[in-house]
């Protein structure tokens, strides 16, 4: 056997835990795959401080499978980028996001985006169903995501279902991995046109926002006619929930937390619970505010801050039995789209874009990487660089604290652009790990030993 060492990709609880079966345990997070292991106290301890445990080689053989012991002449940064780049590189998994619109009908005062009534049409939208088609029917394609996005990616209904009507059938026929995802503020959505996104466009996931209770909500995400959504938005999920035909539709529903509104959320998930939303279909997210390339600093509320705010919200989730994440369950395979070129973004005047914070953002107009017109979108080819595919070695480098961070294998960074913004958009998880791993503890039985606090 070679010699090994402990990973430094790890975060171990600080306290101790009797397991179901009598032992004592501390629970470890292995952020290279993204798991959370009980593992005997002393274990862990010989873990924390950085030695190889004298144990079984049954024991040792775990340890390894989480990546929790590896070879003692990895360098594991490198591991991790190489991880990242080869699946970056891979142009058998493609992920599209299509702008419909470059329209909105609400006027969220915490957006960054200019809303203009532009549409994808004409030759634009033909280019776009041409470079999307390439892609389903390369050879080498496998995955396909494609996102509706905007603006408000319904206000181009129209358009989503016209171009649906082409990928869907080469889909089936291809037997390709297929998601698709809109994100939409859900004031436009019935029953009639969920059920048309699940059945004939194939939409697998509806992400949609609401900020609060109704007032709060409305307040906070106004409708640009005057208008209210909340009670809309609710409407047309809870119908969704009770018709088998939208079986194939799951629904994510995002908060977006700033000083405003960070007191309302409780009283959002109890009204939401009440209504049917602790559904197997329904999962729930809770995010602060940041920049897009906007202004937001007089509203948005501190990173510890929100995590330990956070940290009462798991909580309170898992109580009225809403389904949320407590650790991503799996590593990010890429960083975002802006650091992958089988990835890409393509708004209504057919300009592609690499990061998802720059369309319909005025002065990030002139970060386009090209046009769908051009001829290089004629094929399955990847699209052309952009400003954040060098990310990993900037990361390599050590231009970024990512570098040396245990979360880097299982986030990769989050966003290069808010780092290059001078923004920090670590995820919450890395402030409120503990409080996570208690709440993993307690839903799995264990239970905290007598001044367990390290």
């Amino acid at each position: 056997m070679k010699p090994e060492k402990v990973t430094r990709y790890k975060v171990i609880s600080r306290k101790s835990y009797i397991a179901p079966g009598g032992d004592e345990v501390r629970l470890v997070y292995a952020t290279r795959i993204s798991k959370v292991l009980p593992v005997k106290r002393a274990v862990a301890d010989d873990l924390e401080a950085g030695r190889v445990p004298a144990i079984g080689d049954q024991q040792l053989e775990a340890l390894r499978r989480y990546q929790l012991l590896v070879p003692a002449d990895e360098n594991e940064l490198e591991a991790v980028n190489q991880r990242f780049n080869s699946n970056a590189a891979d142009l058998g998994r493609r992920h599209v996001a299509l702008l419909p619109t470059a329209y909105c009908n609400m006027g969220c005062t915490y957006c960054g985006q200019t809303h203009r009534r532009t549409s994808l049409r004409g030759n634009h939208r033909e280019a776009v169903r041409r470079r999307v088609l390439a892609m389903l029917e390369h050879p080498q394609t496998r995955a396909m995501r494609l996102d509706w996005f905007g603006g408000e990616p319904l206000m181009g209904f129209a358009a989503i279902r016209d171009l649906s009507q082409s990928f869907v059938p080469v889909v089936d026929q291809r037997e390709l991995d297929w998601t698709s995802v809109i994100v939409t503020n859900g004031a436009l959505l019935d029953i009639r046109k969920i059920k048309v996104l699940a059945e004939e466009c194939r939409v697998t996931h509806a992400e949609i926002t609401i900020d609060g209770p109704p007032e709060m909500h409305d307040r906070h995400r106004p409708l640009k006619s005057g208008e209210t959504s909340f009670w809309r938005i609710v409407e047309a999920v809870t119908q969704a929930l009770d018709d088998e035909s939208t079986a194939g539709m799951t629904f994510g529903i995002r908060s977006n937390v700033d000083v405003h509104n960070e007191d309302s959320i409780t009283e959002l998930l109890e009204l939401l619970a009440a209504h049917g939303f602790a559904h197997p279909r329904v999962r729930f997210g809770i995010k602060p505010v940041h920049s897009w390339s906007n202004d937001v600093s007089a509203i948005e509320v501190g990173k510890r801050h929100f995590a330990d705010r956070e940290a009462q919200w798991l909580k309170i989730m898992r109580r009225l039995g809403l389904n949320c994440e407590i650790l991503p369950p799996a590593p990010t395979e890429v960083v975002c789209p802006a650091a992958s070129r089988s990835d890409e973004l393509i708004a209504p005047d057919g300009d592609v874009f690499s990061c998802s914070e720059q369309p319909l953002v005025d002065q990030l107009a002139d970060t386009a990487v090209g046009h769908v017109t051009q001829p290089w979108a004629d094929n399955a080819g990847p699209r052309p660089l952009g400003a954040y595919d060098d990310w990993t070695q900037d990361v390599a480098a050590g231009q970024r604290s990512c570098s040396s961070c245990e979360f880097y294998p299982t986030c990769g960074g989050a966003c290069p652009k808010l780092w290059r913004d001078g923004h920090v958009p670590c995820p919450s998880y890395k402030f409120n790990t503990q409080q996570r791993l208690n709440l993993i503890a307690d839903l799995n039985g264990l239970t905290a030993t007598v001044g367990a606090a390290r």
